[in-house]
This record gives structure tokens, sequence and C-alpha cells, in this order.
């Protein structure tokens, strides 16, 4: 089973390119409507329950929250389908892959691929750029999987540098 989110814009500190679950979600504003809609929304997206919304909504109600959104701030909001299946039940746009905690914060999206720290983390940085596509994400599910790995290897080795967090990864769909 996979599960919605509304997201505009990364984060501010993330790649513009970057369309994983690591990017703003809706925030409060005051139209009647879209304030029903994104009460419910937040209601769902609690964080302890899950990462997204999955049956709450239609896939039409969540079209018109994120068009709300976006006329309620300016901002461009898209409805997001994610999932451990690279299987989408409607129509849209496949971005890549992600490796997310809880929330959607991203081991791809955070920062990670920024040269510099060493000598031995800059070729393992080279190494998995190259496997990120056009939208910041990875192409190839091996290649999130193996990410992943080496992570969290790599917090082994020092402690406290990787968060504990039960790390996914998952297929990210721009839905239509």
């Amino acid at each position: 089973m996979g599960f919605y989110k509304i997201l505009s814009r990364p984060m501010p500190f993330v790649k513009e390119e970057y369309k994983g679950l690591h990017r703003q979600e809706p925030g409060y504003e005051s139209g009647t409507r879209y304030l029903s809609l994104w009460e419910r929304y937040i209601e769902y997206m609690e964080p302890l329950k899950n990462m997204g919304i999955t049956t709450e909504f239609t896939i039409d109600e969540l079209k018109e929250c994120a068009d709300l959104a976006a006329l309620e701030t300016g901002e461009s909001y898209e409805v997001i389908y994610f999932s451990e299946h690279k299987d989408c039940p409607h129509k849209s746009q496949y971005y890549g892959v992600d490796v997310t905690g809880l929330g959607g914060y991203s081991m791809v999206g955070e920062g990670f691929f920024k040269k510099g720290a060493s000598p031995v983390l800059d070729i393992i940085i080279q190494y998995f750029t190259e496997k990120l596509n056009a939208y910041g994400l990875f192409s190839a599910y091996e290649d999130a999987v193996c990410f992943r790995a080496v992570i969290m290897e790599m917090g082994k080795w020092r402690p406290g540098s990787i968060e504990d967090e039960d790390w996914q990864v998952l297929h990210i769909f721009k839905v239509f």
C-alpha cells in the first residue's frame, strides 16, 4: 500500500531540483473550503500514525487541497504518491527513489552530497551523485538500497553521525 502527500518546493537547505519527500507541505491559510481540507489533512498526517494519507481522502480531494493551497499561498503544490513498490494506481510521472525516515526526512535530500568532508567520503559522494537523476533522486531502486546500506555502515563507524531512524527506500510519483 502507498501513501499520499501534498508537497511544494524543497526545504530551504535542499537542492532546488529535489522532488522527494523532504519538501514543504501546505500550511494554515484562511480559505473556508481549503481550511476544512487542510485540517483533515494534518489530522491524518500525524507523524506517529503514518507517513502520509492513505484512504482518508479521495484523489480528487487531495488535488483540490493542492489547488486551493496554491491559490492561497502562491506556491505550486502537487499530489505525491509514494510506496515501497514501483506501482502507482493513478496517471502519474515517476520521479525516482528516495531514502526517507518517518515524516519524509530524506538521506538523499538532506545535503549528504556535499563534498569536502574527507577524501574517503568524497569518493563515496561522487559514486552516489552519479546515480541521481534530474529530480535529485535515485533512478534505480538497487542504488538507493546500496546508498542506505553504506550510510548505515558509516553510522556504525561514527556513532551519532546518522540519525537512528527506520530508513525506508520509497518510489516517488507525481499524481495527475
